[in-house]
């Protein structure tokens, strides 16, 4: 009998072990309503401006109104743990997680109501915004919603065809708005319309992707199980392994302002590239899985996973 995990899944199980702080890093900062942002675990969290909002487990929600830098605790109407959370502008977000849970705030995070989707009781992983209106919710064994008016209302899409049952683990939106669709069993499909259709590309990889972004020359970097990570020069066309010596899952990544790629990792490594994600170096920084990160409005680059939200060693996005 085979078995299916998601994304989700596989990084909760990772994150198991110490996530160590260095004495010359600042301080975690204690949230409100019994919430630590040093003691939650924290699956997903997005910066607008300078208002920063942090999801995770049983519900938690963690805002900032300074980029990153300190935050307080929130939560919404149900213990569900939250995988995704998204921003429209400064005040509107949307977040969603298991259950098939969804919900909206209005006022920066602060608040949350919930809504009604149409994914029944699977779980949801990502969100992806394609406009101001426009917001796909996607995740367990290929659910994928789509909202026209900023998440008040969803409706259920096909993914290239009736039959794709694979575990959507990310939506990237590419700089000529085209969308890349990232999955279970090497699942990779590309949108010219918005997400209202998906033709599938060859994959270079069978295993499980859950994450992609597009360098800073343009080039399309993906990744996931087992260190896989891949870079494409021609819009998905092809893909060449990029070099780097490891076989740990990485979950998440960014590219920074200064042209640095950090992907994030199981048991606290943290891999960087400074060409433009054609070779990485390995840096751990804890012994926690890292289930993100996200850039500061000071540069500073913030690490969220087992063991909350915390800055991340100087050395991470510095460029040589």
């Amino acid at each position: 009998m085979s078995v299916r995990i998601s994304a989700t899944a596989l990084l909760v199980a990772a994150l198991t072990a110490a996530w160590p702080c260095a004495a010359a890093e600042p301080a975690p900062v204690q949230a409100d309503v019994g919430l630590r942002s040093d003691r939650t675990v924290v699956l997903a969290a997005q910066r607008a401006g300078t208002r920063a909002v942090a999801v995770g487990e049983r519900g938690a929600v963690f805002v900032s109104g300074d980029g990153g830098a300190t935050w307080h605790g929130r939560r919404v109407s149900s213990t569900r743990t939250l995988t995704s959370v998204i921003a429209l502008d400064e005040l509107n977000w949307i977040a969603a997680g298991h259950g098939g849970v969804l919900f909206r705030s209005q006022d920066g995070g602060e608040n949350w109501n919930a809504v009604v989707g149409d994914g029944g009781t699977d779980s949801f992983i990502g969100l992806t915004p394609v406009d101001d209106h426009t917001v796909l919710a996607y995740g367990a064994f290929g659910m994928l919603l789509r909202s026209t008016d900023a998440g008040r209302t969803w409706t259920r899409s096909r993914v290239i065809d009736e039959d794709f049952d694979r575990h959507i683990n990310r939506i990237v939106v590419l700089a000529n708005s085209d969308l890349l669709l990232l999955g279970e069993s090497g699942a990779i499909a590309r949108s010219s319309d918005g997400g209202q259709t998906f033709a599938a590309l060859e994959s270079p990889y069978g295993g499980s992707f859950f994450g992609g972004m597009q360098t800073a020359s343009g080039s399309l970097l993906i990744f996931g199980m087992r260190g896989r990570v891949y870079r494409s020069d021609d819009s998905g066309k092809t893909w060449e392994p990029a070099q780097i010596k490891t076989e740990i899952p990485f979950f998440g990544g960014a590219s920074l302002d200064n042209g640095t790629v950090v992907l994030s990792g199981n048991a606290g490594w943290i891999a960087s590239s400074r060409d433009d994600g054609r070779s990485f170096t390995l840096e751990k920084v804890g012994g926690k899985g890292i289930s993100g990160v996200f850039e500061r409005p000071d540069h500073v680059v913030v690490g969220f996973g087992a063991q909350g939200l915390r800055p991340l060693p100087a050395t991470i996005g510095e460029r040589l």
